[in-house]
């Protein structure tokens, strides 16, 4: 079938609608709405229908996840201040860096002795998985409107929001050792070094500069700070792709930022309301571009390897690198349980399968179908436990989320 440009724009309006009326049912049924919109992408493009779609395109929805999930970044970052992060910071840093090693790490044994992947393949493989995605965090304690004591809120949103860099370059590293075995481990080093330290130092410059701009302009209608604020980030955005600064850390920091000034800042309270709708437009768009990517009868004879690598995943790996991660902090046990079990798999590890789906490695295949298969467990078990796990632990707060 030939999609014209009208059929296209009718498809992206008919799946934006679907979206939004399959979060009011996600919460009604309490089935994350992430699987919602991975469903929907698969259902459509699959390429089983009478109709024959059939979407095939990794470099496309490459582009389009990385831009989408550094738009989610910032936004994460919006809602929150330092003020707020201060007092995890060691703990959320300490669980974006070292928890995400120690995962990978993990993870790599596992595959290594159960499945007979080489050591880099598995590495690659537990660097995929090893970061709990922003968007499924934000998206799932959102929409339950959980409030949790001793603000572990704030830990996994920070932590969330800072282990996908360490994951993406853990990932393009394995990737670039198994396409080039002859490349050094020092190389990759000072390139990891360079891309945290642009990203780092264009975060802070870019939320500088949105801070000064928006407390100073002064604009005749309040419906064009929003549209000031998008142009400033998607600027942003450009420049450290360009300079090859790491962008998600970069879009992170600059949220958090511009979210500690929001108070002096000229049309926020429009601005943020936009912002928030481009964070749902994201949201929605990328699990259902990811889910338009995937073609199911691929899936079907990697589930059990899947379902096997998730509940080492869930029940070994993941607790493994919170307790360690943690264990130089004071921090209660009931804390490090549920943390370990919100270790939640969402677009970030899909998206992430996708670099070495691009550069041809040769398990590239296995792991992309595998990985979703991750996904969809992760999402389906630890998304639907989140409240009653929380309830049970005692870390629910009638008040505020800090405790």
């Amino acid at each position: 079938m030939t999609l014209s440009a009208p059929l296209i724009t009718m498809l992206i309006g008919c799946f934006l609608f679907a979206g939004v009326l399959l979060t009011k049912s996600s919460r009604r049924f309490g089935v994350p709405g992430l699987v919602l919109y991975l469903a929907l992408g698969i259902f459509i493009g699959n390429g089983r229908m009478p109709y024959d779609f059939v979407y095939d395109y990794p470099e496309f929805t490459l582009s389009c996840s990385n831009l989408a999930l550094a738009l989610i970044l910032f936004i994460g970052g919006l809602e929150t201040s330092y003020a707020h992060l201060k007092p995890i910071m060691g703990r959320g840093l300490a669980l974006s860096t070292a928890g995400v090693i120690l995962t990978a790490g993990l993870v790599a044994v596992f595959v290594h002795l159960v499945f007979g992947f080489s050591y880099v393949e598995g590495l690659l493989i537990g660097s995929v998985l090893s970061s709990t995605d922003a968007a499924a965090v934000f998206s799932i304690l959102e929409s339950r409107q959980l409030k949790l004591r001793e603000h572990i809120s704030e830990t996994l949103e920070l932590e969330s929001g800072t282990n996908d860099p360490m994951a993406f370059f853990l990932t393009t590293m394995f990737t670039g050792l198994l396409v080039d075995p002859s490349s050094g481990l020092a190389d990759w080093g000072v390139l990891f070094l360079k891309e945290m330290a642009i990203g780092l130092a264009a975060g802070l410059l870019l939320g500088a500069g949105i801070v000064w701009v928006l407390s100073r302009a002064s604009l005749t209608s309040k419906g064009m700070y929003p549209v000031l604020l998008l142009s400033i980030v998607s600027f942003g955005i450009g420049l450290v792709t360009y300079f090859h600064g790491n962008v998600l850390l970069a879009m992170y920091v600059a949220g958090v930022v511009t979210g500690t000034r929001k108070d002096s800042l000229h049309g926020w309270s429009e601005t943020y309301l936009f912002f928030k709708s481009i964070s749902w437009l994201m949201e929605i768009g990328l699990f259902i571009v990811l889910g338009l990517q995937v073609f199911p009868h691929s899936i079907w004879p990697y589930v059990p390897q899947a379902l096997l690598i998730s509940l080492f995943l869930i029940l070994v790996a993941r607790p493994v690198g919170v307790f360690l991660s943690l264990s130089p902090f004071r921090t209660s046990f009931r804390k490090k349980v549920f943390v370990s079990w919100v270790g939640l798999r969402g677009a970030t590890p899909i998206v992430f399968s996708l670099i070495p789906l691009i550069a041809r490695v040769s398990v590239a295949d296995v792991l992309f179908n595998t990985v979703f298969a991750v996904v969809l467990i992760s999402v389906m078990v630890q998304g639907t436990t989140l409240g009653w796990l929380a309830g049970k632990l005692r870390l629910l707060n009638g008040g505020s989320g800090n405790g």
